[in-house]
């Protein structure tokens, strides 16, 4: 069975868009796999979009180990703009796991999506890294995140063996849902609107942006840092580029960056 579909990125994090209002593709954790896999089309995570009204689309994502999720922050710009680039639509509803995202397009560079109101609970006991004790908070905002502050984002060797103690021995019951976000500690206190942050996605490993981890960084900020207050805007830089997160006087949480349509094609299963 062919399939046609179109490739994204947001920041280096790669999509693989598939309109499923006009084709069939089966939603097999086998399939999602292959057409991920580097050795075919290749992604972080494939969103399955159905187009029926462009203004009000219904989504599914999985990212590139077959697992699900509820979010993904640089997707929904990604969506968006196909909606705009194939439905010349400027604003849409995006509904994942029965939650409503309501997304625009600002200008030809910016795209941006509200993500509600965050929650928080903490992290219980403590990690090292290296001699370091690590602080946390579980943010959620619509998928869960560890958000962690670290000393050194560049030892991803540490990293790691943080986020496999965390999940392993304090976490244990979430792990499964817990996506880990580690921030740069010497941003988080020296600076109220920017932040050094590296993502570990669940199900899709260190990605060079994400969008609902540079959300939760945010989030995680305004407790933290006392300077940082609501209706304020925070700039997140990854390796993949800079994300704005706006602090909006409701409480919730407005990513904002840029997407690309890398190219369209057909994979034959």
């Amino acid at each position: 069975m062919k399939t046609l579909y179109t490739k994204m990125n947001s920041q280096g994090n790669d999509f693989i868009v598939i309109d499923t209002s006009s084709q069939n593709f089966v939603q097999s954790q086998e399939n999602i796999i292959a057409i991920s896999s580097s050795e075919n089309v290749g992604c972080d995570q494939v969103l399955l979009i159905d187009t029926s009204q462009p203004d009000h689309v219904n989504c599914k994502i999985y990212n590139n180990d077959g697992s699900s999720a509820c979010q993904c922050g640089n997707g929904l710009r990604a969506i968006m703009l196909y909606l705009n680039r194939k439905f010349s639509v400027s604003k849409s509803t995006i509904v994942i796991c029965n939650k409503s995202y309501s997304a625009d397009i600002v200008d030809e560079q910016r795209i941006s999506v509200n993500l509600g109101v965050p929650t928080f609970s903490e992290i219980t006991g403590e990690a090292f890294d290296g001699f370091n004790k690590l602080s946390g908070l579980i943010v959620d905002v619509g998928n869960k995140h560890a958000v962690i502050q670290s000393q050194n984002l560049d030892d991803i060797l540490s990293l790691d063996q943080v986020h496999s103690f965390l999940a392993g021995a304090y976490v244990k019951s979430m792990q499964n849902d817990l996506n880990f976000t580690f921030i740069q500690e010497g941003t988080i206190r020296d600076n109220k609107n920017y932040l050094r942050v590296k993502v570990k996605e669940r199900g899709a490993g260190f990605t060079k942006s994400c969008g609902s981890g540079a959300s939760a960084a945010a989030a995680y900020h305004l407790i933290y840092n006392e300077n940082v207050t609501k209706n304020s805007s925070v700039m997140i830089q990854q390796e993949g580029g800079v994300l704005e997160v706006h602090l909006d006087t409701d409480g919730s949480i407005v990513l904002t960056g840029p997407s690309q349509l890398e190219q369209e094609g057909v994979w034959d299963e």
